[in-house]
């Protein structure tokens, strides 16, 4: 395997275009929604949503993680914090947004939905908009929000997958991995999906072994479901990973020069000053799709 001194400048070498397109102006108004999702567990989905979002508040953006994997707290266990209340707590009296955000590092801020996301369905129309005009102000406050769903196709997932601006889908070089990634393309696509879809691949040993996995997903991909899929950019094996998720401190932040953090910040890079990205809906426009899929 090449050292990591090698590997960085083949980072450099690819990215050195997106370093010099514009910046896109978002509306004041309407943040990004982006799910990160994958076709199946342990491929690393939860940490690239944390260490991403860190990776975007370096680039000055305003950053909001929602936590909707219903079964497991991951992105509080890789923040070392937990949340003491969900959406629905917002029904309750004296209870705010401020009361159920939490503050992460460097300046970005995270929220647990938890069972209360999946029970906005079963809500009244009054108590819905009692938790709308609420969650809308994190619009005028976030630049960005990303939403960790649960892993495979079940339906919660894929109700904020087809509800989302735009979708990350993480998965690794290993065929079952790549397999189930096609998989949560074959449904989006079944589904009549119109976000652009991004494609990570995380534990890449050599940068080959990861494009052979884009190319691989990309061409079934246009070829039997007649969608296309970007490649957002490769994850290289890193042990400080591990060593970041035991300390419960995000890579970012515990060995910020690291190859893995250094992949990264390339993949915030490509994704805030990339060219494809459909015009912002917000998160109002995320949770009126999402109840549509829902009911």
């Amino acid at each position: 395997m090449r050292d990591q001194a090698e590997k960085l400048r083949e980072l450099a070498r690819g990215y050195q275009a997106t370093a010099k397109s514009p910046v896109l102006k978002q509306p004041e108004s309407r943040a990004r929604v982006i799910t990160v999702t994958s076709g199946k567990g342990g491929v690393g989905k939860t940490n690239l949503t944390v260490n991403l979002a860190l990776a975007l508040a370096n680039l000055g953006q305003k950053v909001l993680v929602i936590d909707a994997d219903l079964g497991l707290a991951n992105v509080e266990f890789v923040l070392g914090s937990s949340p003491r209340y969900n959406l629905l707590n917002l029904l309750d009296d004296g209870y705010r947004l401020s009361d159920i955000v939490m503050d992460g590092p460097r300046g970005i801020k995270f929220m647990s939905g938890g069972s209360g996301i999946y029970q906005l369905a079963n809500l009244t129309e009054g108590q819905l908009q009692r938790i709308v005009n609420q969650v809308v102000l994190f619009d005028k406050w976030a630049n960005i929000i990303l939403i960790d769903t649960g892993a495979g196709l079940h339906r919660n997932v894929l109700s904020f997958v087809m509800a989302a601006d735009e979708v990350i889908i993480i998965t690794t070089p290993e065929p079952t991995a790549i397999a189930d990634a096609y998989a949560v393309m074959k449904a989006y696509a079944a589904h009549h999906g119109r976000a652009p879809l991004r494609l990570v691949v995380n534990r890449v040993l050599e940068m080959d072994e990861g494009q052979t996995a884009v190319d691989k997903l990309g061409k079934v991909s246009q070829r039997f479901l007649g969608i296309g899929v970007t490649n957002l950019g490769f994850i290289y094996e890193d042990p400080n990973v591990l060593k970041a998720v035991k300390g419960q401190v995000p890579v970012m932040v515990a060995h910020p020069d690291t190859i893995s953090a250094r992949c990264i910040d390339h993949i915030a890079q490509r994704l805030l000053y990339g060219k494809e990205v459909n015009q912002p809906t917000g998160i109002k426009g995320f949770f009126s799709r999402f109840l549509d899929m829902m009911r």
